[in-house]
């Protein structure tokens, strides 16, 4: 008899590591969830792993196929933890990372903040070499003096090498050869070459990619190594799979060599799942609200697709200014982030004002209510006290809450500073937090001209639910979606996600003069490139390349991206992608200017493999009721009755598809816990989405 087989997703979130484990077939689902170890995060993932087989009744052989997605890159570049780094740049440009684009961030800020470059000036070196805007070479690259370079750049203790010469995404020759040398002459270096990370036009983004790239890779490749080799240790059969910020997975050696298109890999894998259940649901436009215990994250879902974008920022001086941060040009899934989430801290600050984050507790020590040392109330404490969690119940009864903490900080801290008493600042919190959401979310969705009626929510991560129906209340919408296991949602993403990597190349020229034969060649190289990758990372299946392009208005700043068709182009084909750029640009900005030539910046692909056929399984629910799924009754906050009252609690692994009831209501599950405000309807669709519609 064959042995079942099982994908299992993994998500290390801020404060709880999610795991997420279904069968091949479909008939069998089982999740964990373990507090995140931030120091050594794969002991979490082994720990977490082990602790869920071994539950099922499962062996580590029988897990097909592993995908993990990591906030490892984000935090080395936060914390400034990455490789000593050196870059070689062509003479003239060594301080393009700290010119940047000479533009403030905050033009009334008199002591505005730089992020500091991830090389300091001393490391930064020039070569003789000069190409021009087409490729050509104007002046040689002598190699000897190179090697000079980077001889002194090594005696100097560096553990990285970025390489970004000017031009050279039209032609890498020049950086090849560099690369080539420090390998050959120092192979403990590890080594980035800008035409390989990032071939666009725009001299500080990709230098600055291109750094930041390298900065972590010896960093990521050990921590890949060394989570593969933790888990073939206990029996784990292949290497895992790892989620790409785009939407996409790949293998870990791929990951190891770009390990800066993982920046943002876990949000990536909610947007998916809200994908997922969108699509099922056949919602045609979803708002995506993952909450976790540090941060919310807010993505807009158009007919099935997610927003991406090239143009993410990290290590941020202040963590909410667009333009503070270090540009990474890399593809990413659109989406706002803020700083709240179940751990984010209450205070009252010197205007005695309450604000709420973005700082957070994280899991170390957590809020107060864990008990695990924490002393500034937040808002998992606010929660516990307003009654919307349970103290015997939070993770299924794995880990008892200490409300008489959480009472205590709030009085003490907030309640106290405020002149008010405990439950009116309890609500204080609950409330800044879940209008801190919804503002974010409103600015964004008017920033895309979109209408937040227009949209529904579908509501997941640890604190999603508790807080999802007061978020929707404020932005006017009229369904509520949370999935099953809406706790690890993110975790269950990363089984939805293809195999796929994003390749793109300038080539700068306006419609009317394109060369269509040197345009054939960039495609066929880059086509070739995402064919040989995807099958070394062991696609089965058709190979499926996607065309975009970025145009603009001749000498505009920025640009559109364009769909293309995904044929060769020809001259023919000039007035189709005349309109097609005239429709989308219209579309975003509402005007055209007919009479002005366009030209295309870059051109994209998107090498993808078959999207994984994910089936969920339907429990057994005969003769079960709305009466059975009673777990009794608590006292909440109620702020539309003025206080506390009795709220009916129900155990949401018993309710039935089908059954439909009345709020308020609370709705537990093991990982998370739905709030239900007063004249809101509750239905449980054939998936065992609880879809909630507002008054």
């Amino acid at each position: 008899m064959t042995q079942q087989t099982y994908r299992v997703g993994v998500d290390i979130g801020g404060t709880f590591t999610d795991i997420f484990l279904l069968s091949e077939s479909g008939d069998h689902v089982a999740i964990g969830k373990v507090l995140t170890t931030p120091q050594h995060p794969a002991e979490a993932v082994v720990h977490g792993l082990r602790e869920l087989l071994t539950d099922q009744g499962l062996t580590p052989q029988s897990v097909a196929h592993l995908v993990h997605g990591t906030t490892l890159i984000t935090n080395a570049i936060i914390e400034r933890k990455g490789a000593k780094t050196g870059l070689i740049t062509t003479k003239g440009f060594r301080d393009a990372l700290e010119i940047g684009r000479e533009r403030r961030y905050d033009i009334y800020d008199i002591s505005l903040e730089n992020p500091e470059p991830l090389v300091p000036r001393f490391l930064r070196r020039e070569v003789t070499e000069r190409l021009d805007h087409t490729g050509r070479v104007m002046i040689p690259l002598d190699p000897d003096e190179a090697l000079v370079v980077i001889q002194e750049l090594v005696n100097d203790g560096i553990e990285a090498l970025a390489v970004c010469l000017l031009h050279a995404f039209r032609n890498s020759a020049h950086e090849q050869t560099i690369k080539q040398l420090a390998l050959t002459h120092f192979p403990q270096l590890a080594c980035s070459v800008s035409s390989e990370v990032m071939p666009e036009i725009r001299e500080y983004e990709r230098t600055s990619t291109t750094v930041a790239n390298v900065y972590v890779q010896p960093l990521a490749k050990h921590y890949l190594e060394q989570l593969n080799a933790d888990l073939r240790a206990i029996g784990l059969p292949r290497d895992i799979s790892i989620m790409l910020s785009n939407g996409g997975i790949t293998s870990c050696q791929v990951a190891s060599a770009y390990p800066i298109r993982l920046i943002e890999s876990g949000p990536a894998a909610g947007a998916l799942a809200a994908v997922f259940h969108g699509t099922h649901r056949q919602m045609d436009r979803v708002i995506s609200f993952d909450m976790g215990g540090t941060t919310a994250k807010i993505c807009l879902i158009d007919h099935g697709k997610p927003l991406l974008t090239t143009d993410f920022e990290a290590a941020r001086v202040y963590r909410f200014k667009k333009g503070s941060g270090l540009p990474l040009k890399v593809p990413v899934i659109e989406m706002i982030e803020i700083g709240a989430g179940g751990g984010s801290i209450a205070r009252v600050d010197k205007l005695g004002l309450l604000k709420v984050g973005p700082d957070s507790a994280g899991a170390e020590p957590g809020p107060v209510c864990y008990d695990r040392g924490g002393t500034e109330p937040t808002v998992t404490d606010a929660d516990l006290v307003l009654g919307y969690l349970s103290a015997e119940y939070f993770l299924g009864g794995k880990m008892r809450l200490n409300l008489e903490k959480a009472q205590q900080a709030i009085a003490e801290k907030i309640a106290r500073p405020l002149g008010v008493d405990l439950i009116r600042a309890a609500w204080g919190i609950h409330q800044v937090v879940n209008e801190n959401m919804a503002n974010a979310a409103r600015i964004h969705l008017v920033e895309k001209g979109r209408d937040p009626r227009d949209y529904g929510l579908i509501a997941f991560g640890g604190a999603g639910p508790v807080h999802a129906y007061r978020v929707a209340e404020r932005l006017k919408l009229k369904t509520l979606v949370s999935p099953l296991a809406a706790g690890v949602t993110s975790a269950f993403g990363m089984l939805t996600a293809p195999l796929a990597f994003d390749f793109v190349q300038s080539y700068v020229s306006p419609l009317s003069e394109l060369d269509f034969v040197a345009l054939a060649r960039l495609y066929h190289d880059m086509e070739e490139r995402g064919r040989v990758l995807l099958e070394t990372a062991g696609v089965e299946g058709t190979v499926t390349l996607s065309r975009s392009a970025d145009m603009r208005y001749l000498h505009q700043g920025f640009e559109i991206r364009v769909a293309l068709p995904n044929t060769p182009l020809t001259q023919a084909d000039l007035p189709a992608l005349r309109r097609a750029f005239d429709e989308e640009y219209e579309r975003l900005y509402k005007r055209l200017n007919p009479g002005v030539e366009v030209e295309v910046v870059n051109w994209r692909l998107v090498a993808s493999g078959p999207t994984p056929d994910i089936r969920l399984p339907s429990p057994a629910q005969q003769g079960w009721t709305v009466a059975g799924a009673r777990k009794g009754t608590r006292e909440v906050y109620l702020p539309e009755r003025g206080g506390f009252a009795q709220c009916e609690v129900y155990d949401r692994y018993a309710l039935p598809s089908g059954i439909a009831f009345s709020g308020p209501a609370i709705i537990e599950e093991r990982e998370c816990t739905m709030v239900v405000g007063m004249a809101a309807r509750v239905t449980v669709d054939r998936e065992q989405n609880l879809v909630i519609t507002l008054p």
